[in-house]
């Protein structure tokens, strides 16, 4: 089974990409850390260790629950608490990704497909075959995000700042898809991408 990690800037279009590749007969089973993350946050242990860490103002005021806007406007600007954050959250993750990896083997797929974020910036400590890096310029990622996910202009670029510079993740991929164009280029570029192992 080959394993591949997708990663790139926030607002590039992983998702796009794993989706198409979902679409093609290639067998794989696909994972995403945010997913992980955001059931994570939901979890009464987790509330409870996040609370432990910054105090009560991690959790929402009307009956619990992590607030998430707090967590943007304090810990995601702050490298320090960024880090704690980190610490509570990278680990279950990591470890629910091996997991996943392991039945997707045991099930004989083809393709393991782990959508990471952070790959270089938690030190590449996912071991993949192949690293696949989503980019797209940083006008267009502004943009996305802003329209996507109605953020204002500053959290956005405070998103930006808490990761690699992408042209720092495009030097060390072993692929790259560029997706400031139109969904016919990505698509494109994905299938090109995908044609060995659709030959296979």
């Amino acid at each position: 089974m080959k394993s591949w990690v997708i990663t790139g800037g926030i607002g590039c279009g992983k998702s796009q990409v794993i989706n198409k590749l979902a679409t093609l007969s290639l067998g794989l089973v696909s994972f995403s850390a945010d997913v992980i993350v955001a059931e994570l946050l939901k979890k009464p242990l987790v509330e409870k260790e996040l609370a432990l860490v910054f105090g009560k103002g991690v959790l929402n005021s009307n009956g619990g629950g992590v607030n998430r806007e707090w967590l943007r406007e304090v810990v995601l600007p702050d490298p320090l608490l960024r880090a704690r954050l980190e610490s509570v959250l990278h680990p279950p993750v990591l470890e629910a990704l091996e997991s996943a990896r392991s039945v997707a083997a045991a099930e004989g797929r083809n393709l393991f497909l782990a959508e990471v974020p952070l790959h270089y910036e938690i030190g590449a400590t996912v071991s993949a075959d192949f690293v696949i890096v989503v980019a797209s310029s940083r006008s267009v990622q502004v943009r996305r995000m802003m329209e996507n996910r109605g953020l204002d202009e500053q959290t956005v670029h405070q998103f930006l700042a808490a990761q690699w510079p992408i042209e720092a993740k495009v030097e060390r991929a072993d692929a790259v898809i560029w997706n400031d164009g139109s969904l016919a280029s990505l698509e494109a570029q994905v299938l090109t991408l995908a044609s060995p192992l659709l030959q296979a």
